[in-house]
């Protein structure tokens, strides 16, 4: 069908109508930073397309740019800055309906050819900066670091990114010690989606309306014109109320996925469409071009708006959601404004020449900015300083100048390449497989280390005067790093991989049994019960289960701590789900014949609609109430205390300051606040509860360590490690073994 409508007389008209293609192609349009030819791809001739830069639009996107880069490198001047990506999805997405427009999509070559200009334009330079941050991170970065960039790397060139992102990030129990370097992919990611499907979606409801057109006999340029002008309407309001809905829900995905971005980039189309339509008619363009009052003070309002959301937005915010609405909105009336040419607007300020250049090299410093930020730091060995932040800054300008000009514009204006179409897209393999075959080389070789050092620690942990058994024994002399940082960061128990986790909002009922599988045939019936300051005690008990003839069984859940009591979360739904599921794992133990149940908990989120001062009087009641209901069961209890929580990453730190570990410990007091689940085991009076503190095990009567006996004792800042908490594993057994005896 689409190859008959090409060939119909008037197919100009098909996907664009006449009069907006004319519109554009008189429209000063900011698509390249001045005029360049570009050889027509795929046709081998000489014809060539020129474009003008539009000032104000060159000058937003350093804007964006400026917010986003200075919220990387300063996030508590901007907190907000991440409304910048915001920004150039609106451009990008005029920018790009303009391109349609100018050029009109009739068909699937048109798109192949679309596609092309795109590959040309986005891919050498996101490449050449995912090449040589491998390689950056290859020499300085540790294996477990360098394991995740290539697999982050190998997702940002297939553009999955922001998915990859979605999942990943959504478990607060990831141990990641540190974002990826690569991590800013995902809006390229978001956008690359854009690109694939939105001139698909023309084309085909420009095919559907002519099939109207047919059968009625009504005007084609209107048809079309409104058909695409609903598509794109229903796109946005459909993906505004996604986002809307699952920014409530799952905070965390709605800031990644596509589906919740889409229409920032389709409501920048949707303007483009307007606008063209709008210089196309004299009667409607006349009055918005002679109010230049107005046009000045939409233009002031939109940049106010960006750099209000800039300013006043934070971590905190939902986002994207309704809070979205500010940036698009503001970006949207400054294009709109067409502030370049308005006396009275920003077009002045806009047109600067350095805020041109910023604009100019604006994609290549978004791509540099921050690999940099992440690998640095370990490249010096130390946090950044100010004066190092603003070495960085430097350093992100001059790469991305260069790349600018020696990467984008030199492969982009490429003869060769824009002779044929097919040359576009073998290029665009090279590049994803040169990213492959790099990736996933860095990842194999983490993996490898990772490998290497399992085994080293597994030989070591049985030595003595490694881990907790340095403690143990006061005269051991120091056995050094057993624990490479990249191992300790991965370093998590079973329950991981075997998914024994309940995670928001709390939908699943995910037990995991160990030890002696039969109930009938074990000696004790022991439940675990908690948060993930539960599940980390488990390593301590695996090697004692089958010896000892016990049954463990685990009832663990994500930030959701053991009260029956609303607990604070962002996703909708999720603390009732969260008093469900504890509801449910008690009835669970008290139904099947549990002898003993361990329980601790991190008590970090507030219960709702408790005053501050009263949320550790209140959790610890609310503690009071769960532990009555196992021992007027007859079910021992037995407490371990929460452990202390540190004020950095430890293994990021470690890698950071082996020099000097000292750095990365934490005054004891701060790190260990009273435990309200142990001040309520205190008040038990019927002998079924006990305690179990290893605080002294972590921390000396000053400071809690990063290392002990040769062994990276956190995760993260707050999940102990599986090879440390095996070493802990006499203390844990023991106690288990007394309460067992008593009952």
């Amino acid at each position: 069908m689409i190859r008959r409508l090409r060939d119909n007389r008037g197919a100009a008209d098909l996907l664009i109508p006449a009069v907006m293609t004319r519109a554009f192609s008189r429209m000063r349009f900011a698509g390249t930073p001045g005029p360049r030819p570009e050889a027509s791809a795929g046709t081998g001739s000489a014809v060539r397309q020129r474009s003008q830069t539009r000032t104000d639009i060159q000058g937003l996107r350093a804007v964006a740019v400026t917010v986003v880069v200075v919220f990387h490198l300063w996030p508590t001047v901007l907190a907000g800055g991440y409304v910048g990506v915001d920004v150039f999805f609106v451009v990008s997405g005029f920018l790009i309906t303009g391109q349609l427009l100018r050029s009109p999509v009739r068909g699937l070559r048109d798109v192949a050819e679309f596609w092309a200009r795109r590959i040309r334009r986005l891919v050498p330079a996101a490449t050449f900066v995912l090449v040589a941050t491998m390689a950056a991170g290859a020499i300085w970065l540790p294996s477990a670091l360098r394991g995740a960039l290539g697999k982050d790397a190998v997702a940002a060139a297939l553009c999955v990114q922001n998915w990859r992102l979605a999942t990943s990030e959504g478990d607060y129990l990831s141990a990641a010690p540190v974002s990826s370097a690569v991590q800013h992919y995902w809006a390229l990611s978001v956008a690359g989606k854009f690109y694939v499907v939105w001139p698909l979606l023309l084309v085909l409801v420009a095919a559907l309306a002519t099939l109207v057109v047919r059968r009625t006999g009504w005007d084609r340029r209107t048809v079309v014109t409104v058909a695409v002008a609903v598509a794109a309407a229903v796109a946005v309001v459909g993906s505004l109320v996604w986002s809307v809905h699952l920014t409530r829900t799952d905070p965390v995905r709605a800031y990644f996925v596509s589906t919740t971005r889409m229409w920032e980039l389709v409501a920048g189309g949707l303007l483009a469409g307007v606008v063209a339509v709008a210089a196309a008619h004299k009667r409607a363009a006349r009055p918005w071009r002679h109010t230049r009052l107005l046009r000045a003070v939409a233009a002031w309002t939109g940049l106010v708006l960006i750099v209000a959301a800039a300013y006043r937005y934070d971590a905190t915010t939902p986002f994207p959601g309704t809070a979205a609405l500010v940036p698009v909105v503001g970006t949207l009336l400054v294009v709109a404004a067409a502030a370049d040419n308005v006396r009275g607007g920003p077009g002045r300020v806009l047109a600067l020449r350095p805020v041109q250049w910023v604009g100019d090299i604006s994609y290549s410093l978004y791509l540099w900015n921050w690999p940099l930020i992440v690998i640095v730091p370990f490249a010096v060995k130390r946090d950044l300083g100010f004066g190092d932040t603003v070495a960085v800054l430097g350093l992100t300008l001059v790469l991305a100048a260069l790349t600018k000009r020696f990467v984008e514009d030199g492969l982009r204006w490429n003869r060769l390449l824009t002779r044929r179409l097919v040359v576009s897209y073998v290029l665009a393999a090279v590049c994803v497989t040169c990213v492959g075959v790099f990736g996933g080389g860095l990842a194999a070789a983490a993996a490898a280390e990772r490998n290497r050092a399992a085994a080293r620690v597994k030989a070591a942990v049985v030595q003595p005067c490694v881990g907790a058994d340095a403690v143990r024994h006061k005269t051991c002399s120091d056995p050094g790093l057993l624990t490479p940082p990249d191992f300790a960061a991965t370093d998590r128990s079973v329950l991981y991989a075997d998914r024994c986790w309940n995670h928001t909002p709390f939908a699943t009922r995910n037990v995991c049994t160990y030890g002696v599988q039969d109930a009938t045939e074990a000696t004790a019936r022991i439940a675990v019960f908690g948060n993930s300051h539960a599940g980390h005690w488990v390593p301590a008990l695996e090697d004692a289960l089958d010896g000892s003839g016990w049954q463990l069984t685990t009832y663990l859940q994500s930030v959701c701590y053991t009260v029956d009591r609303p607990i604070q979360f962002d996703g909708e739904g999720a603390s009732e789900g969260c008093q469900e599921i504890n509801q449910w794992a008690v009835d669970q133990i008290l139904s099947s014949g549990t002898d003993l149940v361990i329980m601790s908990n991190q008590t970090f989120a507030p219960l709702v609609g408790v005053a501050e001062a009263d949320q550790a009087q209140e959790a610890q009641a609310a503690y009071r109430q769960t532990i009555a209901q196992f021992t007027k069961a007859g079910i021992a209890v037995l407490v371990v205390r929460d452990t202390p929580t540190m004020g950095v990453n430890v293994p990021e730190c470690v890698a950071q300051h082996s020099y000097d570990l000292a750095a990365c410990g934490s005054d004891r007091t701060s790190a260990l606040p009273a435990d309200p689940l142990v001040a309520a085991a205190a008040s038990d009076r019927t002998g079924l509860v006990s305690v179990l503190d290893l605080s002294d095990m972590v921390c000396d009567p000053q400071t809690c360590l990063p290392v002990v006996g040769g062994v990276i004792v956190y995760v993260d800042n707050n999940h102990l490690t599986a090879t440390f908490v095996r070493t802990l594993a006499p203390e844990v057994v023991v106690a288990v073994e007394d309460v067992l005896a008593r009952r």
